[in-house]
């Protein structure tokens, strides 16, 4: 589980993937940018999934904003999806500066989870794993890193791995990463918490009768019921139906791992679509510079995820995964941030293998930093601040200088 950025088009281009209209070049471009929003609260809806009609492995996800940015053809139309919400189907001309996405019509309210298919959930979450172990996906990666309201690290890489259910053996492709030092009340030196992209990691599922006590607790474990108070909901629409299952540990649960998330699982293939929640009960251990002679802390950290999941290429795959950590250090409190969105099956990119011990920034400051690619290479809009943070450290010539 857990081990823890001439014409304004072509500006506009340059920032997006060459993959999005490297083929048909003849045919016109045209920027879609806009926020997708629930219908009824006017809320933006994070990391909902944008693909092209017809499918050309041409997609995107909304940030943590809501907002989006897609390069689309003439006669292409996208597609918004989002667990729990009826999908919607729009000519680029139809777009304005919000799509509105209808939730799902709540049909039964169980406390009551004997009719609740679990086991079968899990055998088939299980079997999905297993069977498209083989299975490979590259990633698109970006994490940002604050102390306090300061941004004081900006990364993005290029990471590939086992794609089925949950990622696994991630390897680093190509990476950039910028960073200044934060001024803190204390005077005193911060780490960066330097192997971070391990909480992409996340586990959902298990085939043991029985985890060892190092292990962290997950939804669909076969003794779940002892430690989950569990109950559900049943959307449904014309053309499908969800069940919505909530895990909450239960009281006695003090000293472990332990996730506490709602998924959601398509009711005919017993699929995830979704898994929204956070970790109880977890550390991370907080080093310091030897010049400040001060003994590595065990902390705890307190973290949020949202996992989506793809059936595109046939299988249950992790479309993308966000993570939202914090913990104190001393006065100060340290705040990092990550989206990770697949970009398409693997393309054989020789990469190294990141073990969960590894530290990402000195794995990148290895390799060469290329401006121009980075350029042209974005994938999921930046949030406001992640736009003025990138903003910042490209001019000020941070990136490639460690």
């Amino acid at each position: 589980m857990l081990r823890r950025c001439g014409s304004l088009l072509l500006i506009f281009l340059m920032l997006l993937p060459l993959e999005a209209f490297s083929q048909e070049e003849e045919k016109e471009v045209t920027v879609i940018e806009a926020t997708v929003v629930d219908a009824e609260t006017g809320e933006p809806l994070p990391f909902a999934s944008i693909s092209v009609v017809p499918p050309r492995h041409a997609s995107t996800i909304t940030n943590a904003e809501g907002g989006f940015r897609i390069a689309v053809m003439e006669g292409d139309k996208l597609r918004f999806t989002y667990a729990g919400y009826k999908s919607l189907t729009l000519s680029p001309k139809a777009i304005g500066h919000k799509v509105k996405l209808q939730p799902t019509t709540l049909m039964v309210r169980e406390v009551n989870v004997k009719a609740l298919p679990l086991k079968e959930i899990r055998k088939e979450t299980v079997r999905q794993k297993k069977k498209h172990r083989r299975k490979t996906a590259d990633y698109y990666y970006r994490q940002t890193a604050f102390v306090d309201s300061t941004c004081y690290e900006y990364l993005e890489a290029f990471l590939s791995g086992r794609s089925a259910v949950a990622l696994n053996d991630l390897k680093l492709t190509s990476g950039r990463y910028a960073g200044i030092q934060p001024d803190t009340t204390s005077g005193m030196i911060l780490h960066f918490y330097k192997n971070f992209f391990t909480f992409s990691q996340i586990e959902l599922a298990s085939d043991k009768s029985r985890l060892q006590p190092s292990e962290d607790i997950m939804p669909l474990y076969e003794k779940a019921s002892k430690v989950y108070n569990i109950d559900y909901d049943l959307l449904s629409d014309s053309t499908s139906a969800i069940y919505v299952i909530r895990f909450q540990p239960k009281d006695s649960i003090t000293g472990y791992t332990i996730l506490d998330c709602t998924l959601y699982v398509d009711s005919v293939s017993n699929h995830i679509l979704r898994c929204d929640g956070s970790g109880r009960n977890f550390r991370i251990l907080q080093q310091y510079p030897k010049e400040l002679k001060r003994k590595d802390e065990v902390l705890p950290i307190v973290f949020n995820f949202s996992i989506n999941m793809t059936e595109e290429n046939g299988f249950t795959e992790v479309q993308s995964v966000y993570v939202d950590t914090y913990h104190h250090v001393d006065s100060s409190l340290v705040r990092t941030k990550s989206t990770l969105f697949n970009v398409g099956p693997h393309q054989g990119k020789k990469g190294k293998d990141l073990k969960f011990e590894d530290d990402l920034h000195k794995r990148i400051e290895k390799q060469a930093y290329d401006r121009d690619f980075w350029r042209k290479n974005e994938f999921v809009r930046r949030t406001r601040v992640e736009e003025a943070v990138l903003e910042f450290f490209d001019r000020k010539d941070l990136f490639g200088v460690f």
